[in-house]
């Protein structure tokens, strides 16, 4: 909780008059019952109607006042705990979006979802009932307690009793609701995880008819999250029953006892009323408690959860800057090994190679050889285990997010696509992207050629997952985002796979073009794709076998020459 106390430091102003306005309205609820005892003992009693009115004009002001503190509460209540809960959210968010790949892919995307969405608004709703309920409920029970005190000292002892056997019950209910709170939060994670499955996943489902399947799993889980419901559900609805059930017994203990002191003379027919009325107060108010008891715990778990997020380790980058990024850069791995969390065996192992600036690289392997570990090693996304990447002799791991994005540009295999116009898709709104810039890199990687042919252009609306858009096209925008901010070194990892072999080799032969003659990393399966590059890398197991190019290496490796023969490629000596 210590990391979310910040928090709350803005509205310091809203958290400290909202339970004052709230203890205003209780005092003014408190004095009520004495009002109403003198307005029985004494208006009533000696039929004094100037008595009677002044005191009943006096209730209405309470009312009227009361209603107004409320009133007022509730507005600062709900202006604090929106406003944090925003603040929390976009700091929450920004804290996301800051984590290395690796912690992100380990955290998942159910868990960030649920911290977002879920987690931050219980939190709003326990701040808001905290303010409101937490020093007001304790406030009124007390107060009237000892308002009964000073009405009837033998009486009040019915309301301490009664005060703690309600406590013992409601710290055993909290002891028992918290752990089972947590669990229901991680149970939900999972029900998301599924649902994300079955969503992202539903072209392949249908694909193989598995559509019982994935509904039978979805069941399962919710059942389970169903199971988990209902068995907190039955602690925490507890509270208000077995409440109802205590004070009415002590209201019946007061009323027989009452009205026992009235035949004696010990107590007035006002004062019976007044702590009936204090004893209706406590009964309103405990359920109230038992409520806010309910939603804190809640709101105690989502918290802690979101503090988690909070306090994992972000990627700050470094503090040093390229000082050109669209130029050509030199791109060194020395002795860099990498493993992935909770993997016994590093995906690569001591690679050493150096590539010059404006060099045109390919790599070629088989899957799983660790090309795509290897391409984010080189655009800085992963971070080595061991060993070093730099560029222009400088640590990657040095570089600042923004002079190392801007230096190294990755585009992946599948085509991230956001909801937006095709513009949007390509520039990101990112600084120093220039609408000349756009154009040319759409003119490079062949967009333009479809882009064209929409009335919008560049305005035509895309949609998340690209709907509306081939594959082909999906990639081509892909390839253009990473090419418009004319980064020093474009890394392709298997990029091309979607497109005809007419228009990859167009594509290939306008990476030429590029004004700023970047340095080029092509990760493909297809030979014909990078043959006519300066060299080619081989990777086996993790490992450069061979680094050269097409001619030599078609010399050099058995491996080479058999994936020459599959794929019908000559060597052309």
């Amino acid at each position: 909780m210590r990391t979310l106390i910040k928090y709350f430091r803005s509205y310091l102003k809203e958290i400290i008059l909202s339970p004052a306005f709230k203890l205003l309205e209780a005092v003014f609820e408190l004095i009520v019952p004495l009002v109403v005892a003198e307005l029985i003992d004494t208006g009533i009693a000696n039929s004094d109607r100037s008595y009677i009115t002044s005191r009943v004009i006096l209730l209405i002001v309470f009312a009227v006042v009361g209603f107004g503190c409320a009133v007022t509460a509730q507005y600062f209540a709900a202006y604090a705990a929106g406003g944090i809960t925003c603040r929390l959210r976009g700091d929450l968010y920004k804290h996301i979006s800051s984590l290395s790949v690796g912690t992100f892919e380990k955290t998942g995307t159910a868990k960030v979802i649920t911290g977002l969405t879920s987690d931050c608004n219980q939190i709003s709703s326990g701040i808001n009932l905290t303010l409101r309920l937490l020093l007001r409920s304790p406030f009124i029970v007390f107060g009237a307690l000892i308002m009964a005190v000073t009405v009837s000292p033998k009486m009040s002892l019915i309301f301490v009793i009664m005060l703690i056997v309600l406590s013992v019950f409601i710290v055993i209910n909290m002891k028992m609701l918290i752990p089972l709170n947590s669990r229901t939060r991680d149970e939900m994670e999972k029900l998301v995880t599924r649902s994300g499955n079955g969503i992202t996943g539903a072209k392949v489902i249908r694909g193989f008819n598995r559509q019982d399947d994935d509904h039978e799993g979805f069941a399962r889980q919710n059942a389970a999250l169903k199971y988990l419901q209902k068995k907190t559900g039955s602690v925490s609805t507890l509270l208000n029953p077995v409440t109802f059930v205590i004070v009415n017994l002590c209201i019946c203990l007061l009323i027989y006892t009452g009205a026992v002191n009235v035949s004696y003379g010990d107590l007035t027919q006002g004062e019976v009323v007044a702590l009936y009325n204090y004893m209706s107060q406590i009964l309103v108010e405990l359920i109230k408690f038992a409520n806010l008891i309910v939603n804190v715990s809640r709101s105690v778990v989502c918290a802690g959860r979101v503090e988690k997020f909070l306090k994992l380790d972000i990627d700050d980058g470094g503090d040093k800057v390229l000082g050109n990024e669209s130029e050509a850069h030199r791109l060194r791995f020395d002795n860099v090994s990498f493993k992935y969390p909770d993997s016994n065996n590093d995906s690569l192992k001591d690679l050493t190679f150096d590539i010059a600036p404006g060099e045109k690289i390919g790599i070629i392997g088989k899957t799983g050889s660790g090309k795509s570990t290897l391409a984010a090693l080189a655009s800085g996304i992963l971070e080595p285990t061991a060993g070093t990447v730099t560029i222009d002799d400088t640590d990657i791991r040095d570089l600042t997010d923004k002079s190392r994005s801007g230096a190294v540009s990755l585009c992946l295999q599948k085509a991230g696509m956001f909801t937006g116009t095709i513009g949007y898709n390509i520039s990101l709104d990112r600084e120093g992207i220039t609408k000349e810039m756009i154009d040319k890199a759409a003119e490079v990687s062949m967009s333009s050629e479809f882009i064209n042919t929409k009335e919008e252009r560049y305005d035509y609306k895309v949609y998340a997952l690209g709907t509306g858009l081939s594959g082909g096209q999906k990639q081509r925008i892909n390839i253009a985002r990473t090419l418009a901010g004319n980064p020093g070194v474009v890394i392709l990892d298997d990029s091309t796979s979607a497109l005809d072999a007419k228009t990859e080799r167009k594509f290939l032969d306008n990476l030429d073009e590029l004004p700023n003659h970047p340095t080029v990393i092509l990760i493909s399966q297809k030979i014909n794709s990078v043959k006519d590059f300066d060299r080619i890398m081989l990777l086996e197991d993790g490992r450069i076998t061979y680094f050269a190019g097409h001619k030599d290496l078609y010399r050099m490796s058995v491996s080479y020459r058999e994936l020459c023969r599959l794929q019908g490629v000559a060597c052309d000596e």
